[in-house]
């Protein structure tokens, strides 16, 4: 297998970096292939990068070998990874706003993700009692914490310097109410990996359509953000199933989630979900960005890679669920 960058597509989020440190870094400059993957479980890795990629920059070639090993801890290296990344809000370009380019819908849209943005406190929350215990992850979550809650803080000003007044504290405080986890921590970080996924998609979409250009440098910085923070629950999800003692309850675990997601989004309730039917009505035919739409192959394919199943499309996910969900059944019958 071999791997490259398209540098013209790269925005420097750092997903590529983080699942797959032994191939890709990031330096001042766009990411870079460092060395070519050469186990079955670096293929793999790699093939994740592609798949997290928000831009398509990255390419593999070549069989990948979905190889499950012990991770080690990896907070600093993540932590590493972001601090060479992360964007300051005090240097977004906050002069360049074109007013001649605002439009109702366009800020009717920053004001829902806006309040979307705000549950980043209450998972956080919950993040610490679900996996209080998992000193590595939890200590991984303050960087989250941190880099989500710039997101409303950028929206909301540009807000204001496109005309709207500053939100209550009711805002905030509906904004922080989020649906709880479910039981099993795989399908909680399979859950964030493919949300991670929706938002960073619907970044990119007002990052490369977005008429007003202050917006647009806004949204591809979230975007990155999202897209990095989506590959480190992956990271961890890799590591959790590579040392679970129910590793096959927890691959259909992840099957579960990707099903509700791909065939039954009325029922997930994620804030970036909801905040995704929520916005419908503002792109497409009514708004002046493009209809969102979902990267359903590319999270399929994730999934994939990540319990080792032969998941490349949404239409595989259906007779493997069956299969799964029949095996496991047929094993405790016994």
């Amino acid at each position: 297998m071999s791997c490259s960058v398209d540098v013209t597509k790269c925005i420097r989020c750092a997903a590529c970096a983080t699942v797959a440190p032994q191939s890709f870094a990031v330096g001042a400059g766009r990411a870079r292939v460092t060395r070519q993957p050469a186990t079955p479980a670096e293929h793999t890795a790699a093939a994740a990068a592609a798949a997290l990629c928000p831009t398509d920059a990255i390419s593999v070639s070549g069989a990948t070998g979905a190889v499950l090993e012990p991770q080690p801890a990896r907070y600093r290296e993540l932590v590493e990874v972001a601090e060479g990344v992360r964007w300051k809000v005090s240097e977004l370009p906050w002069s360049t706003l074109d007013r001649a380019h605002l439009h109702p819908s366009l800020i009717a849209l920053v004001r829902e993700m806006a309040f979307s943005e705000q549950t980043t406190f209450s998972a956080t929350q919950r993040f610490m009692q679900a996996f209080g215990d998992d000193l590595d992850f939890s200590q991984w979550v303050s960087v989250w914490f941190y880099e989500e809650t710039r997101h409303p803080v950028a929206l909301l000003r540009w807000l204001e310097l496109a005309g709207e007044p500053p939100p209550g504290d009711d805002f905030v405080t509906r904004g922080r109410v989020s649906a709880p986890f479910m039981k099993s921590r795989i399908g909680t970080l399979v859950t964030n990996v493919i949300s991670e996924m929706f938002a960073a998609e619907a970044y990119r979409g007002m990052a490369s359509h977005s008429p007003e250009p202050l917006l647009a440098v806004i949204s591809q910085r979230i975007c990155g953000d999202e897209s990095r923070h989506g590959a480190s629950f992956f990271a961890y999800a890799r590591a959790a199933l590579s040392t679970s003692s129910q590793p096959e309850r927890d691959r259909l675990d992840a099957l579960k989630v990707l099903h509700f997601w791909l065939n039954e989004s009325g029922s997930v309730s994620h804030p970036v979900n909801e905040a995704m039917a929520k916005m419908a009505g503002l792109r497409g035919a009514h708004g002046v960005l493009p209809a969102y739409q979902p990267p359903l192959q590319r999270v399929t394919r994730l999934v994939g890679l990540l319990t080792g199943l032969p998941l490349t499309q949404p239409a595989d996910l259906q007779p493997l669920l069956l299969e799964h969900t029949a095996k496991l059944h047929a094993g405790a019958a016994r």
